[in-house]
């Protein structure tokens, strides 16, 4: 009987140590498949629904049209077109790259590159940066160690790489085993104090798993933005010229 509880005890132990054989960069390539990889929708079409939260809880809600081209092995593309309020309305946002951001602004008919040391201001007045929301891997910028994991999750801790210039210098996230995505994650500025805290829902569409709503709080400021996506269509074959600065000057109804 001893001896069989002991052969229990060491089949448990090789079985742990297999469930916790996989390593961090393994699961934030993962995470990378999932969002800009061979997992990830070919592209996408959606609307976005994006509500701004003050201090003081004053709310100001915009629609955008947004569309995303996933190129494998390089940058994804994305263009987004402000449908509402009037005050916005047809400013465009394209991403080429993670160093090419356009910004168009239809009241002064030009478009405005964003520059490196800009990303991290504020997109649109949100608590979304510019950077936040261009192109979206990770394992090209961050070291990851697995922390601890559970029936449903991992925990990462994410290091940004040397040379690298990304606002966040550390990232904590937890990422469920299902999708293969984030629920959420920690921020971290250049001190290593806590910074913005995102969460996320996602949902399965066809083979796919896609973020539906992502909060992104402040918490410096006390303030947050929640972006929520309707209408999402993937798959479409979309043309490139749908990810150029001649797109972003037209009117999107």
């Amino acid at each position: 009987m001893k001896k069989l509880i002991f052969i229990c005890l060491i089949l448990a132990l090789i079985l742990n140590l297999q469930i916790l054989a996989i390593t961090g960069k393994e699961i934030l390539q993962k995470v990378d498949n999932r969002t800009i990889g061979e997992q990830a929708p070919k592209d996408l079409e959606a609307i976005m629904i994006m509500t701004i939260v003050s201090s003081k809880g004053r709310k100001k809600i915009r629609e955008i049209k947004v569309w995303t081209k996933n190129n494998i092995d390089r940058d994804d593309w994305r263009v987004m077109k402000f449908l509402s309020p009037p005050d916005v309305k047809n400013v465009g946002f394209l991403v080429l790259s993670d160093d090419q951001m356009y910004l168009y602004l239809p009241e002064f008919y030009r478009i405005r590159r964003i520059a490196s040391h800009n990303k991290k201001e504020s997109f649109m007045g949100s608590d979304f940066s510019y950077e936040d929301m261009g192109t979206s891997g990770f394992t090209k910028f961050y070291d990851s160690k697995l922390l601890n994991e559970n029936d449903n999750e991992w925990i990462l801790e994410l290091k940004r790489k040397q040379g690298v210039s990304k606002p966040y210098r550390k990232i904590k996230m937890w990422v469920l085993k299902e999708s293969e995505l984030p629920l959420r994650m920690e921020l971290y500025d250049n001190s290593e104090n806590l910074w913005k805290v995102v969460e996320q829902k996602v949902k399965k569409t066809g083979n796919y798993w896609i973020p539906i709503k992502i909060k992104m709080k402040n918490v410096k400021k006390n303030s947050y933005t929640v972006l929520e996506m309707k209408d999402i269509k993937v798959d479409q074959r979309l043309g490139k010229e749908l990810f150029t600065k001649r797109f972003l000057k037209r009117r999107v109804k």
